[in-house]
């Protein structure tokens, strides 16, 4: 028995073709009827001609009647068929959907034709591909904070059991161990309350107009001890008078993320300059470096939380691996973008490109002095 769309569909068809056909001939058989009695009548002197009448009407009506039974069958057939190939990619979409909520990401739908429907299964075939990739991002992430609480809870818990056991005795460098721990704890749990918050609807900047030069200054001021105890060199070239409406607070952490990143990955003796530049309608803000370098794999997945190129994945070399998500969110919620050039054992080069908008009235300005 035919069950589903399909034979919703077939049954549609068939009733509404049947409908036409029957009430098609009923009409031609009352008609054909209609005018033979018309004749008998006229002619009903004449009983030869009476019963050439009879027979003929009833010829007429009787391949009347087979073509309508044929026609109904035919319609069937047609109505069965063409329901099927209707229904088939839908009935294909609702088996896919039901493995797909069995945890079967990798279902596609495979279509020929080029159609309405062919266009739906794509469709269908997009999402699935980005809850696959939604889905894979969950359980590295899921494995990753596991990784990040695990060393460092690790490490308390046998310094916890050395002075328990009066192993070790709870000197200063010690504790200060400890506390270094906790600290990294509290980072990392700061920086993924701070990634939750931005994906929040609620989530708004607090736009101002501000120099450009300032941000950039006081985020240099900020890591400049950082970066005189490993010996390198912190630089700028940036247009002084430059402004622009942006969340001030959250741009300077956008820099600092960035210049800590350069720092990490910058041996000593090395250089990071941070340049700043109109181009178009935007401001182009750029921090180079003279380190390590990253290979096109590490570019591709620098801004996914929890990545680092450092395959031993240590936290004290290349920190939690939220910092650089943290900043394309911040710059794509100012309506930027963010990209990297790099050549590996050469150097990197972050690009921030926000845009020149009006806001509130005003028209933004990028002015430089003589």
């Amino acid at each position: 028995m035919i069950k589903g769309l399909h034979g919703r569909l077939a049954i549609s068809f068939f009733i509404a073709t049947s409908s036409i056909l029957v009430i098609a001939s009923v009409i031609i058989m009352f008609e054909i009827h209609y005018h033979f009695e018309m004749a008998q009548r006229e002619t009903s002197g004449s009983q030869d001609l009476n019963t050439i009448n009879f027979h003929l009407e009833k010829a007429m009506l009787s391949s009347i009647l087979w073509t309508s039974i044929g026609s109904l069958i035919l319609v069937f057939i047609v109505s069965y068929f063409v329901a099927k190939k209707l229904s088939n990619p839908l009935v294909q979409m609702r088996h896919a959907a039901e493995r797909m909520a069995t945890g079967d990401w990798k279902t596609r739908i495979h279509m020929k034709n080029k159609d309405e429907i062919s266009e739906l299964a794509g469709s269908f075939n997009d999402l699935a591909q980005q809850l696959e990739k939604q889905e894979i991002l969950r359980k590295n992430m899921t494995a990753d904070i596991a990784h990040e609480l695990r060393t460092p809870l690790a490490t308390l818990k046998s310094h916890m059991e050395a002075f328990e056991d009066g192993i070790w005795d709870p000197t200063r460098e010690r504790l200060g161990s400890c506390t270094e721990e906790i600290n990294r704890l509290i980072h990392l749990i700061s920086d993924l309350g701070q990634l939750n918050n931005m994906d929040s609807p609620e989530f708004e900047l607090h736009l101002e107009r501000v120099s450009i030069e300032n941000v950039i200054t006081q985020s240099m001021d900020a890591v400049h001890s950082a970066f005189i105890r490993k010996n390198i060199t912190l630089a700028r070239e940036v247009l002084k008078d430059a402004s622009m409406y942006i969340d001030q607070e959250r741009m300077i952490q956008v820099l600092i993320n960035l210049l800590m990143n350069a720092l990490k990955y910058t041996p000593p003796g090395g250089k990071v300059t941070v340049t700043a530049e109109k181009k178009n309608r935007s401001i182009l803000i750029a921090v180079n470096d003279n380190g390590a370098g990253m290979n096109e794999e590490s570019i591709k997945r620098a801004f996914e939380r929890f990545y680092r190129g450092d395959p031993s994945r240590n936290r004290r070399s290349g920190g939690s691996g939220i910092g650089l998500a943290i900043v394309k969110r911040l710059v794509e919620a100012h309506g930027g973008q963010v990209w990297i050039d790099s050549k590996f054992k050469i150097g990197t080069t972050v690009y921030v490109q926000l845009p020149l908008s009006d806001h509130e009235g005003h028209s933004e300005s990028f002015t430089s002095s003589s």
